[in-house]
């Protein structure tokens, strides 16, 4: 018998289906959660297939049920909802597939939704990811502006138009994605990327016109969430459903409560902005003529006073006090100059009385010899020395002689 282990060896394959259906109906039945992306009803067929696909992966799984186990459900059984299935795993032979052959059906309740997103809405918070201080701020007047909506939606339509009326240069870069199913998440975080990457916009509103608790489960989905706050632009949301709030709504740096709200929070509005320079015009102009007003009411007053009323008067009168005070300037050097000439003569007088130069005037003269030793007496000479002899006005040689 063929193993299957070599070239030489190979199995047929109908033996390898035979051999993976045998190893798949072994499995055991198994709990299944997913969203139901498709279901189809073949008339006259007692089967429903429905593809199964997980909410944030790309992961799909074929089932079929017997039509009576859905026309039996107590919930209409729909694409989009999400559910619970029970079922076995079995191998197809004549397709080559694998598919889960289900046994029941139950719609994943809401509550239990709801405990599941709060549980991780708790998480999110623990690590920070909804902290006021991480949140980055909106640009007053953002050049452009990247929007993630729905394809031709209404919600695309409200930004732009309300944004374009409030500032009719705005320019927007729009990315149309799923904003429902199992591909919205993957979608809008592919779109977010690529924003981010580009760097071509200011700020990014991710916005949709709002929906049913189900249908906004995408935007709380955790992944989605942990790439909006590693957005380095500024990400507005823009959901529009006050009751259901998605945890989106907790990590964008601004939530907008509807589309038009979004427009009105992320650009300003031109009229008002006018309006606003217009009035602060009008406020200068009014400080300005008030402050001229003042000016004008001084200037007038200085013009009443005698000083530029009577200028020669005024000039007449300063002119008087200017020589007075140069009269009693000069009276007041010359009485300084007399006296200090009087203290300054006598001593003069005095100084010259003991100065060398007052005695060479009174006839005397001062004797030096060859080596200028001073002459006291006759002996201090020797016969034949030439003496040096200083008198008042200059000075001449004499040789000894005796």
């Amino acid at each position: 018998m063929a193993t299957g282990q070599s070239p030489e060896d190979a199995i047929q394959v109908k033996d390898a289906a035979r051999a993976l259906s045998e190893i798949i109906t072994q499995l055991p039945s198994v709990w299944i959660e997913g969203q139901i992306t498709s279901v189809k009803i073949r008339p006259g067929s007692d089967w429903v297939f429905m593809d199964l696909r997980d909410v944030s992966a790309d992961a799909t799984l074929n089932v079929v049920f017997n039509r009576s186990v859905i026309e039996n459900s107590p919930t209409e059984i729909t694409s989009g909802l999400r559910v619970l299935v029970h079922g076995k795993p079995e191998f197809w032979m004549n397709r080559g597939s694998l598919i889960i052959r289900g046994k029941a059906i139950s719609p994943v309740g809401l509550g239990e939704l709801m405990i599941q997103l709060e549980k991780l809405k708790q998480k999110l918070a623990v690590e920070g990811l909804f902290a006021p201080e991480r949140k980055k701020a909106i640009p007053f007047l953002p050049k452009k502006i990247g929007l993630i909506c729905g394809r031709a939606s209404a919600a695309m339509k409200d930004v732009i138009e309300n944004t374009k009326l409030r500032w009719p240069g705005i320019e927007f870069d729009v990315h149309e994605v799923a904003v429902q199913g199992v591909k919205s998440s993957s979608e809008v975080r592919a779109s977010l990327s690529q924003l981010n990457a580009e760097k071509k916009v200011d700020v990014i509103v991710i916005t949709r016109g709002g929906g049913s608790f189900e249908d906004l489960l995408p935007f709380s989905d955790e992944l989605l969430i942990r790439a909006v706050a590693a957005s380095v632009i500024p990400v507005v949301s823009a959901i529009g459903h006050e009751q259901d709030t998605p945890l989106l709504d907790y990590v964008a740096d601004l939530r907008a409560s509807t589309p038009t709200d979004a427009a009105a929070k992320i650009v300003p509005d031109l009229d008002d902005e006018i309006d606003l320079i217009d009035r602060f015009i009008d406020s200068m102009r009014e400080r300005i003529g008030n402050r001229i007003e003042r000016e004008q009411v001084s200037l007038e007053r200085l013009l009443e006073t005698s000083a530029l009323n009577s200028p020669s008067e005024f000039i007449q009168t300063h002119r008087d006090e200017l020589f007075d005070l140069k009269s009693g300037l000069r009276e007041l050097i010359t009485s300084k100059i007399t006296n200090e000439q009087s203290w300054f003569k006598p001593r003069l007088a005095q100084l010259r009385t003991l100065s060398p130069m007052g005695t060479l005037a009174r006839g005397f003269a001062i004797v030096r010899g060859k080596d200028g030793k001073l002459i006291r007496k006759s002996s201090d000479a020797a016969i034949g020395e030439v003496l040096d002899i200083r008198v008042e006005k200059d000075s001449l040689k004499a040789q000894v002689t005796k």
